[in-house]
């Protein structure tokens, strides 16, 4: 609408539409009276005056349709009337100690944003945030946030307040650029949610979350580090002899503790997956471990074989206490699995105490993934399903898969990972391997992938096809990586968009 336009009926307003940027439109039958629209479809009156000799306010009479036009009229003209009498409405208000409308603080609207998320009506992916999520916002939130803006209203909330703030996570607080960002990326959440409920009409937060840029971390062990971790993590599960004292650089972790760590480095999963890992999860029999999506990242299950050497370890595992439903359960607290942090300040006691550069459990995954491709040749596909990752957060194939889908490629390289990492090879894991490359998925040829990846499409399973073909051309020699990567990005951008069409003469097209 033309900025010239005066407002004169209250259907004009209701047709107002918001834009990007807050705009006014005058209103007729009073002088100084207008509306303002705010992006979010807000719609305020408000009335301009100026004070004889004194300084030009502005007065908000209310929000549309609360207000009507009509109403609107009149406020300010009662308003008018109270001027030519000589008195300042806003100074009026003030002496009287008029109380300011209720509103909630940012620790009160954070409180409403977790219930919110536990239903996924905060906005963002519109999906229920996990316990353990929100668990670590809270804890984030009550460490840092908390103290320094729990008590402000989100309206009161300016970007130079939020910018200081960011800015002394790192100059004061002296946190690491991740640790800020993840501080400030909760913060803009929030204020996101604010935006959604119409509390606010703009997220404050908007490019200050990240007062440092991230760098990837390129952390990795060397084969003299992953020995030193595995020896201590080894040498704990033995019983300790008489007189033994459990100090210094002799000091080992507690059985549960080593098992947990030689799990966790035989199998290269996660941390939260091995320490909430439970019985039920695992068939010894078929040499699987089958992590829930309720528990594994992206929501996704993840299948992973089990070397002879992880066996070994969940034997040892399932009889420290029978009656557990958890295989590494709590010393300390009944009924209740190890806490997965206790797992990184063991990592961290054992480089300390050797005065080494600390490393941590996530390290040990890029260890073997780094590994299995540069020493062993195993492709970044086979290593992306390994490690549990999804198209976004890995390897570019690492699509949503079957249980029992390729299987004996991981196998394969977790046999290949658990013998470099304990020295020893194993002529049960050669068997385990040797039975399973016979199996009619090892051998099958492109032609017999196409069929099979035609029929997942007609099954609406379109990443399920995209995989099937491009692990049937890892297998072809003649397919170099970069080329089976561009192949790979492309199929799965033609799943996400349903193109059947064209995803049918990306499939038709392979050799």
């Amino acid at each position: 609408m033309p900025t010239q336009v005066i407002i004169t009926t209250d259907r004009q307003i209701a047709g107002l539409k918001p834009l990007e940027c807050r705009f006014e439109r005058r209103v007729s039958g009073a002088r100084g009276l207008s509306v303002r629209v705010w992006p979010s479809g807000l719609r305020q009156f408000e009335v301009r005056f100026a004070i004889k000799d004194g300084p030009r306010r502005r007065v908000i009479l209310g929000d549309y349709p609360e207000v009507s036009l009509a109403d609107a009229r009149q406020k300010a003209t009662e308003l008018r009337l109270e001027l030519l009498k000589g008195v300042d409405p806003v100074a009026a208000r003030a002496a009287a100690q008029l109380p300011a409308p209720p509103q909630d603080t940012l620790d009160e609207v954070a409180q409403t944003y977790w219930a919110a998320a536990e239903l996924g009506l905060h906005g963002g992916r519109r999906r229920p945030k996990r316990p353990r999520t929100i668990a670590n916002e809270r804890h984030l939130w009550k460490r840092h946030i908390s103290s320094s803006l729990g008590t402000s209203a989100p309206r009161d909330l300016k970007r130079a307040e939020v910018k200081t703030f960011m800015r002394s996570l790192v100059t004061e607080r002296r946190l690491s650029a991740a640790s800020a960002a993840s501080i400030g990326g909760l913060l803009h959440s929030v204020m996101a949610f604010c935006v959604q409920e119409e509390m606010v009409d703009a997220n404050p937060v908007v490019g200050l979350a990240r007062p440092l840029g991230l760098v990837s971390r390129d952390r990795m062990l060397d084969d003299a580090g992953l020995r030193l971790v595995w020896d201590i993590a080894r040498d704990g599960v033995q019983p300790r002899p008489p007189g033994y004292l459990n100090i210094g650089l002799a000091a080992r972790p507690e059985p549960v503790m080593a098992l947990a760590i030689q799990l966790l480095m035989l199998t290269l999963t996660r941390r939260n997956e091995v320490a909430g890992a439970r019985k039920s999860e695992f068939d010894l029999d078929a040499a699987l471990w089958v992590i829930p999506a309720n528990r594994a990242k992206a929501n996704h299950q993840h299948v992973v074989p089990l070397s002879p050497q992880a066996l070994s370890v969940l034997a040892a595992a399932f009889a420290l206490d029978p009656d557990s439903p958890f295989v590494f359960p709590s010393p300390r607290v009944a009924d209740q699995c190890i806490d997965e942090q206790a797992i990184t300040r063991t990592f961290s006691r054992i480089f300390e105490r050797r005065k080494l550069p600390l490393r941590s459990p996530h390290d040990v995954r890029r260890t073997g993934a780094t590994t299995l491709t540069g020493r062993y040749g195993v492709t970044r596909f086979i290593v992306g399903l390994v490690l549990g990752h999804t198209p976004k957060d890995g390897a570019a194939v690492t699509a949503v898969y079957d249980r029992h889908t390729y299987i004996p490629e991981k196998r394969c390289a977790l046999v290949k990972w658990s013998e470099h990492l304990t020295g020893t090879r194993s002529d049960a894991a050669s068997a385990l391997v040797a039975d399973e490359a016979v199996a009619p998925s090892r051998t099958e040829d492109l032609a017999a992938a196409k069929v099979r990846a035609l029929a997942l499409c007609a099954d609406g399973r379109a990443q399920q096809a995209v995989l099937t073909m491009c692990m049937a051309a890892s297998r072809e020699g003649s397919v170099s990586q970069t080329h089976l990567d561009l192949l790979s990005a492309v199929g799965l951008d033609l799943a996400s968009r349903n193109d059947w069409s064209e995803l049918e003469a990306w499939i038709n097209g392979f050799g």
